[in-house]
């Protein structure tokens, strides 16, 4: 085994390039499916199916403890908080436990419904290049809550992913594709979605290092509560009345009878919607792993870097065309998304790395020395 490699990380960022490509695609193809003349325009319809299938973590969550109980007894994994220097029995966290992933699920649900509109008004490998912008967000959201430092190399990373998420939509905007319908609105949509996203990426970041908590069962608590959610919404967006807009279904805000009934009468429809709350589910499982593995801003990167992927299966189906701004635009994002990682070391930036990697290791070996403090005299009180 390789010494230093971390196989958990490698699997579920994996799990996150395969599973985030299928679900971005078969919500495409579900956007281009033309039944009646009409085009299947429910991305609210979508999200709620996106919380349906992340629900599907709790049934997957209960046959691997089923499995793992009869291979060998082992502890209840109910809600334990983490033994570090800043947990604290009587926060609001250790309170609720679990059940603070339902605040996660609400940030999810804004983020996600401004993704799936912004992906019904423009092009795929635009929606997924725009949705870069996260990293932005996650760093600015880790800076204020998680009291993270950045670096200077992570700063011009930073400023690279905004200039080549500029660009993409500059392009999406001078070359519209086929299957964009409003591509300057999609773009400001998604952009806005982001701000959630990035909220629930380092909120879900700050409970899975407080609490022990299996990635399966936190998935399956957002994707209940988003169920919850959408049982009060749906109903609204259904009897708002909508004309003249590309983001109205059928005179409608949302017209979920309609997505059911397309669902229904097409074999094809019906499995390719099925498919998509699966890979929804694994996805889903295997993000908030990266999150609990990693951290979230290695999450929002192998998010932003799976693009590259989508964008050359929807030239290769004819959804869009080649252009040459957008791939630079690609390029200069992806040369960001590295820069920030430290998978590429820039001309100037040795120290500015290097720096980073001791203040890590200066940090971890304080929180080892402040557990081994907190079980000291945790034991001199049981002694006493």
């Amino acid at each position: 085994m390789l010494r230093g490699f971390n196989w958990a990380v490698c699997f579920f960022v994996s799990g996150m390039f395969i599973f985030g490509v299928s679900n971005a695609m078969t919500a495409k193809w579900m956007d281009q499916t033309e039944f009646d003349g009409k085009t299947f325009s429910h991305p609210y319809f979508q999200c709620a199916s996106m919380f349906l299938g992340e629900s599907l973590c709790l049934v997957f969550y209960v046959i691997v403890k089923i499995i793992a109980k009869r291979k060998q007894s082992q502890k209840n994994d109910s809600f334990i908080p983490k033994i570090s220097a800043e947990t604290d029995q009587t926060s609001m966290i250790a309170k609720f436990g679990p059940l603070c992933f339902a605040l996660a699920a609400f940030l999810d649900l804004c983020g996600s419904l401004m993704d799936y509109i912004g992906l019904n008004l423009t092009a795929i490998s635009v929606y997924q290049m725009i949705r870069a912008f996260r990293v932005i967000i996650v760093a600015i959201y880790s800076v204020i809550f998680l009291k993270r430092h950045l670096y200077k190399h992570e700063v011009t990373g930073i400023g690279l992913i905004f200039v080549g998420v500029a660009i993409v939509g500059l392009s999406s905007v001078l070359y519209k594709s086929s299957s964009s319908k409003n591509p300057v609105l999609g773009i400001v949509v998604i952009g806005i979605g982001q701000l959630f996203s990035g909220s629930n990426f380092v909120l879900e970041e700050k409970f899975l290092k407080k609490l022990k908590i299996d990635p399966l069962k936190a998935v399956g608590i957002e994707g209940i509560s988003g169920i919850f959610y959408f049982a009060i919404i749906l109903p609204i967006l259904n009897a708002i009345p909508c004309h003249g807009s590309d983001m109205c279904s059928d005179g409608y805000v949302e017209d979920s009878l309609n997505a059911f009934y397309q669902i229904g009468t097409n074999g094809l429809l019906f499995f390719v919607w099925c498919f998509f709350m699966i890979t929804i589910c694994f996805f889903n499982w295997t993000s908030i792993g990266t999150t609990s593995a990693a951290s979230a801003l290695v999450r929002s990167i192998a998010d932003a870097t799976r693009a590259i992927i989508i964008w050359i299966i929807s030239i290769s189906v004819g959804w869009e065309e080649f252009v040459w701004l957008q791939l630079i635009g690609f390029l200069i994002l992806l040369l960001g998304t590295m820069t920030y990682n430290e998978v590429i070391v820039l001309p100037g930036f040795k120290n500015s790395v290097m720096k980073k990697r001791q203040d890590k290791e200066l940090a971890a070996k304080i929180e080892q020395e402040n557990i081994k403090a907190i079980r000291i005299s945790d034991i001199t009180k049981d002694a006493n």
